[in-house]
């Protein structure tokens, strides 16, 4: 995980932000403070405070090593050319909608931040709107420039498997949403508020084009049936992104050299509440952010499974040197018994994806019980793994899950803590322990 973006909808970050980043060696992009409206760019006063604006923070920035790319607006070449904001204003007054686009959004975003990228940001490329092709073409398109993916949770709501059949240069935005942690929640609700369609609940659940908690409520029934209660409902939406978001960046990594980025929607939040951040208001981390540790591992597997029960195998090597190693499956029931396992030694390309097969449902059960059978695909180093992926062949509420009598123990180790966790059978994302909290 080497890119942020600073959106266009937020601020210019400070410096200490970008003395970080430098230190960290993580690339940052940097939208100009432009997010999801068209400007009145035509007026020669306002581009001009505009222009000032950007000297001042590109010759302020400038010497930063992570600043990697300036972008002049988040999704408003997308928001005129495909969402109907040009249809609207050419109907509703024509003459208006020339002046906006021809003598307001092109000179200002395709010619005036560009030149003033160009003389004061010390060589830094300058992209014109994201998503887009930085104003060549249709904007937000798989072949070509970078992508914006909301078909899944937003617009038509699909299923997370959709994000393997999408697969643009960069993907720069896509992402689901799911509730930070109890206590977070406790800092704005009472015990008794806490409740889905609570109003205290309701009021911090700020998905602007429908029942955010709803939709929550249709991803988490699809893979892991009805909630219980609030808890498991807060829990269940963390699951839910951390595992649909790990398919999509693993699909992403999957496909290099075709697709050379991936950033999913968002870091962090600017208040506490539902969103599609890993990170919450107060700096604790969701699932996601755990998830993000390894499936933006330099050396990864990729195990996916599509809707149609077809598992691609994938080896991701972002270092730069080939990597030697075994890549050992075992088909398990979920008592951990062994039905089958194979080993293969396997060399990953430097700087590359290496295929390793696609498997249906039918090739890697062999006749077991889909409902009662896992399949892990693991890299091994000498006997260590280096990465791991487990494929299920039924959603999660269809598993014959047995309790996995899960057991936790937490004990001071130096400066830190040790947790030891102990399962009977396996403990498919379980949300708490019996013996510790």
């Amino acid at each position: 995980m080497n890119l942020l973006r600073n959106w266009g909808g937020g601020y210019y970050e400070s410096d200490e932000f970008f003395d970080l980043a430098d230190e960290m060696g993580l690339m940052v992009w940097q939208d100009f403070m432009f997010g999801g409206g068209l400007s009145p760019a035509y007026d020669p006063a306002f581009r001009a405070n505009v222009l000032a604006e950007a000297r001042e923070q590109v010759r302020r920035l400038r010497d930063h090593p992570s600043l990697v790319l300036w972008c002049g607006d988040n999704e408003v070449e997308a928001g005129w050319q495909t969402w109907g904001w040009k249809t609207t204003l050419e109907k509703e007054a024509p003459a208006l909608a020339k002046k906006a686009w021809d003598e307001g959004y092109v000179p200002l975003f395709g010619r005036d931040l560009r030149a003033v990228v160009a003389e004061n940001g010390g060589g830094v490329p300058y992209w014109s709107s994201t998503p887009g092709n930085d104003l060549e073409g249709r904007p937000d398109v798989d072949d070509s420039g970078d992508r914006h993916y909301w078909e899944v949770w937003s617009g038509p709501a699909k299923p997370v498997t959709a994000y393997l059949d999408v697969t643009p240069r960069f993907m720069s935005e896509y992402g689901l949403q799911a509730w930070p942690s109890l206590r977070t929640v406790a800092a704005f609700a009472q015990s008794d508020e806490m409740k889905i369609d609570g109003t205290v609940i309701r009021a911090h659940q700020k998905f602007l084009y429908g029942d955010g908690n709803s939709r929550l409520l249709k991803y988490i029934r699809e893979e892991y049936g009805e909630p219980k209660d609030f808890a498991d409902f807060v829990y269940l939406s963390q699951v839910m992104q951390a595992e649909g978001i790990e398919l999509a960046a693993l699909h992403h990594r999957a496909s290099r050299p075709r697709t050379m980025g991936t950033l999913y929607w968002q870091l962090n939040d600017v208040w506490p509440g539902a969103s599609w951040s890993s990170v919450d208001w107060y700096g604790r981390w969701k699932a996601l952010q755990f998830h993000a540790r390894r499936f933006y591992a330099d050396v990864a597997v990729a195990a996916l499974r599509s809707a149609q029960g077809v598992t691609t195998v994938s080896l991701i090597n972002d270092t730069q040197e080939p990597v030697a190693a075994a890549l050992r499956l075992r088909m398990l029931d979920l008592d951990g018994k062994v039905l089958r396992e194979e080993r293969k030694p396997v060399a990953l390309a430097a700087a590359g994806v290496t295929g390793f097969g696609g498997f249906s449902d039918a090739d890697l059960l062999r006749g077991a019980d889909p409902k009662r059978t896992i399949a892990v695909f693991e890299l091994l180093d000498n006997g260590a793994a280096l990465s791991r992926g487990v494929v299920y062949f039924d959603a999660t509420k269809n598993l014959a899950l047995a309790d996995p009598d899960l057991r936790g123990e937490i004990a001071v180790d130096g400066d830190g803590y040790r947790l030891t966790v102990w399962a009977r059978h396996l403990a498919r994302s379980m949300p708490s322990f019996p013996t510790t909290r």
